[in-house]
């Protein structure tokens, strides 16, 4: 069942939890604080630029989109979070399906994982794969590998470009059909185009830093 491969490194920057106390205990005066995170977030989308431009020609719209998501993503909560979320998780689904309704955790193929978060089930079904019939050692590996920055990206471009499809976006892209994408990204495909056009306050950010963004990629 298993259709892909992670051995592709290109050494990016990794956020742990030196970076997380940086950002959340000091100030900004003491080298933490948001001006701690924004710059780590400009230095990964810059190390990682060209494979982020390469797969956004591969999945057909512009880079500075998928920049943008990486931009929102990257941060935040370190990797080691996620495992422990998904193993918890993972062993209070470990039941026959009567036991397994009595979960107290969300179901581990909902754990996100990946510098830039993507969830597993979301992850499976972009690489045309079935999460429900993967066992726990399947789901292992597929987040081992989507903590592989360069099998990340090109996860979540490809993601992208399934929900471009999803709303019948067209070539050339409008700043318009941007927020659409960027707020699909981040609200899910469960919500109609008319429901996500209420609030594409994710797609506004990137497309209101679109110039950083681009100039990240140079």
């Amino acid at each position: 069942m298993e259709t892909f491969q992670c051995n592709e490194s290109n050494n990016s920057p990794v956020w742990g939890i030196v970076d997380l106390f940086r950002w959340k205990v000091l100030s900004e005066e003491a080298g933490g604080g948001k001006q701690y995170i924004q710059k780590f977030k400009d230095a990964w989308v810059h190390h990682n630029r060209e494979k982020i431009k390469s797969a956004a020609h591969t999945y057909g719209f512009p880079p500075e989109l998928l920049a943008g998501v990486c931009w929102i993503e990257v941060g935040g909560d370190p990797n080691f979070i996620d495992r422990v979320a998904f193993e918890v998780r993972s062993f209070d689904w470990s039941g026959p399906p009567v036991i397994d309704k009595l979960a107290i955790t969300r179901h581990p193929t909902k754990t996100s994982f990946g510098s830039v978060s993507i969830q597993l089930r979301t992850a499976a079904q972009t690489l045309g794969l079935n999460s429900d019939e993967m066992d726990t050692a399947q789901l292992r590996k597929l987040a081992n590998c989507l903590e592989r920055d360069m099998f990340n990206i090109d996860t979540v471009a490809k993601h992208l470009k399934d929900l471009i499809a999803r709303d019948k976006l067209t070539s050339p892209f409008s700043m318009d059909d941007v927020r659409i994408i960027g707020a699909r990204y981040n609200r899910g495909t469960g919500l109609s185009l008319k429901q996500i056009k209420e609030n594409t306050s994710y797609g506004n950010f990137i497309v209101n830093f679109w110039p950083r963004f681009t100039e990240l990629l140079r």
